[in-house]
Order: structure tokens, then sequence, then C-alpha cells
């Protein structure tokens, strides 16, 4: 089938290394074996479509005459972080966030602007392996993620502490714990690694990932760690009484059952190219597109 939708992702745009970026690999590279029509954007190729991943290419707009469809794929809320993001959204056909809060932020400030939702979801073909054993208590869990975010593990150590649970952490760097929590919580770090990140996990009993509350760019973040988790079979610690909630061997396979088919029936990429396909559906219609 003939690419006449190319998706220029942040990873390539910054010439990352391959899944060095999360939102590209969930965004882009897991929606491509189901959207035959797309591919990653190529330099000088001609496009009916194009999605800027996170991307805000000044010289593109500047010195091109592009006349197709432009959706720009916001995963985050980048404007906290001054970059141009309402400029390009007055440039643009459509935006595609990942989660129904950012979406509702920018409907705000650009009521006029076509905004959708298309939430981070699961390539199914790469959760593996889905954990099967569970031990009879909860007695490990391992969290993952920016190290920069690990401040949120905080609010977690007085339960650690009360039920003698294990904690490793899975990330890019060192994490020390505070001094006033050190010798009282058993604690290994692993360095993060896309290639074997599902299989390290499914080793601990339970995924560590207290809610953000109060963080104002967490807010507008998507669930995509949960979700990956709950696609390989892992119950998930997002709140205090969760660890009573999943203390137990049957809560435990209860609640990563019950998930896994949420993921299968909600959280399947291939929702995510129906989505678009959709959008861009419409965006044709209303600028009057023929198809070839």
């Amino acid at each position: 089938m003939e690419k006449t939708i190319g998706i220029l992702s942040m990873e390539r745009m910054m010439s990352r290394v391959l899944n060095s970026v999360g939102s590209s690999r969930i965004r882009v590279r897991w929606l491509l074996p189901y959207w035959e029509e797309a591919e990653e954007y190529i330099i000088g190729k001609k496009y009916e479509v194009l999605i800027f991943q996170k991307v805000y290419w000044d010289t593109f707009f500047k010195y091109g005459d592009y006349r197709g469809i432009k959706i720009l794929d916001l995963c985050d809320p980048d404007f906290l972080e001054n970059k141009p993001v309402f400029e390009y959204i007055d440039k643009m056909d459509a935006v595609v966030t990942s989660t129904e809060e950012l979406a509702k932020y920018i409907r705000k400030l650009r009521p006029n602007a076509i905004i959708k939702c298309i939430p981070d979801r699961v390539y199914l073909q790469e959760a593996i392996p889905i954990k099967e054993a569970h031990s009879e208590e909860l007695k490990t869990v391992a969290w993952y993620g920016y190290s920069r975010n690990t401040m949120y593990l905080e609010r977690t150590f007085e339960e650690l502490i009360k039920r003698n649970i294990e904690l490793t952490i899975i990330s890019d760097s060192q994490f020390d714990l505070p001094m006033r929590y050190r010798n009282k919580i058993k604690i290994q770090n692993v360095t993060y690694n896309y290639s074997s990140l599902n299989g390290e996990i499914v080793k601990y009993d339970a995924v560590l990932m207290p809610d953000p509350f109060g963080d104002e760019r967490a807010k507008y973040k998507s669930n995509n760690k949960t979700v990956q988790a709950w696609a390989i079979g892992m119950p998930v610690i997002k709140e205090p009484d969760d660890f009573e909630r999943l203390a137990s061997k049957e809560s435990r396979i209860e609640e990563a059952k019950k998930n896994l088919e949420i993921v299968k029936n909600e959280y399947d990429v291939r929702l995510s190219c129906l989505e678009y396909r959709q959008l861009i559906n419409e965006l044709k219609e209303k600028k009057n597109v023929k198809p070839k």
C-alpha cells in the first residue's frame, strides 16, 4: 500500500537512540504494524498527511509550502516548558492528545481548534512475558521510569516499612533513599533497559506506581506505565490502600486477570489506528481532499 501518512517522531527529529523516547515508541512505532498507509517521516517525500509527534520544526513552516493535512500529536504539557505549543497549534488542522485532561485545557485556550484525545495504548505483541507465578505474600515491588519521577515514591515508604516490602527501582540512574529511611527499607537499583524491562518487572509481586498528586505537569500525563504493567499481567499499587487490598496471592491474581482484559478491550493500539483514520477522514472532508 502507498504510504500517504508521514509521522515525524520526537525520537527521530532529535536523532535519539532507538527506544530512548518512550512516547515515540508508544505513539508512533507501535501503531505502524496496523497502519498500512503510515510510516515514519522520510525527508523529501510527499505525503497527504503529516503528524508531528512532539515536534516543533521551525524550518518546515518557515520555508515550506506544504498544503496537506497537518496534525500535532501533543502527548505532554510542553507549554509548561515554554515550548511554542500554541503557536504550532495555530498552524495545524488538528491536535491529538494522550489524555482528556490535556485536551480539555487546550480546548479552553483554542476553542475553535479540532482537538481529539487518542490515549497511549499497547502493542500487545511486545507484552511478553505474562506473569504467571504469584507469591503467597506481597513482599517485593518494582517501580520503573525516569529518575526525575522518583520523588513520588516517598509517600509509599511508610507502608513499605510497615509491611517489610523490598523495593526495586528500574531507572536511568541510581536512586538513594532519603537519610531518614535508610536501613529501614531494603532497596536495589536496576538499570533501565527496554529490551529486558518486561522480563525484569515480572520477577516482583507488584508494580509500584503511586499517583503524582499535586504535580501540575503530571495531571496531564497518561497512565501508560500502569497500562504496560497490566499488559504483562502485573498488579499495580497506586494508593496506600492497595497494599492491603493486594496483600494476598488470590487478590493479585484476580487483579491481574481483570486488568489484562481491560487492556485487551480498551488499550490495544489497533484502536488508536482506527481513531486516527476517522479523524483524518473528517479532516479530508473538511478540506475537500478527494482520495486518490
